[in-house]
């Protein structure tokens, strides 16, 4: 895990400034696998911090018209890469469209059956908006069957990605 930013985080800073779920990225999975995580991350993270302090995907999904708001999110998506953070600026903007301080870009990173389990990793981290600073990275991840004893039969996407959200919203709120 990365942590050369997240000493400026805490859970509290979501309560008072609000946060983005954006679209998840995917570099491993289906389009419609990422829809659904998103959808459940923000979710999960509405009943920690409270429906009001979370911004869903749908809603950031429906600013893509605006070409300001495709152009910030097409960099982000560009950027994506946990090591690649030069040249992300004006992030205030998108800020101010959403009424947030702080963005939550995640990305599916690996999603494949390993040694006959579904493997799932979900890598997040949080912007502010304000100072164009990641300030909090981390992951979560599951790998799983439904059954460990002969015959082990292994957990489906659905099962071990909710598990991994779950995982990312705890690592988040234990800041």
């Amino acid at each position: 895990m990365i942590e050369w930013k997240t000493e400026k985080f805490t859970p509290s800073l979501i309560t008072n400034g609000r946060l983005a779920v954006l679209p998840v990225g995917q570099s491993e999975g289906i389009s419609s696998e990422t829809k659904w995580l998103g959808t459940e991350l923000a979710k999960d993270l509405a009943s920690d911090f409270g429906k009001s302090q979370i911004v869903g995907p749908d809603v950031v999904s429906g600013y893509l018209k605006d070409p300001s708001v495709a152009e910030i999110l097409k960099n982000l998506k560009k950027k994506s890469a946990p090591d690649t953070v030069r040249g992300i600026v004006g992030l205030s903007p998108l800020g101010q469209k959403l009424h947030v301080r702080y963005l939550l870009q995640t990305d599916l990173r690996l999603s494949e059956v390993s040694g006959g389990a579904e493997h799932v990793r979900l890598f997040g981290r949080i912007w502010d908006t304000e100072d164009d600073e990641i300030i909090w990275t981390g992951y979560g991840e599951a790998r799983g069957y439904v059954y460990m004893f002969f015959p082990a039969v292994p957990a489906s996407f659905e099962k071990d990605a909710a598990v991994a959200v779950k995982g990312l919203v705890k690592e988040i709120e234990r800041r």
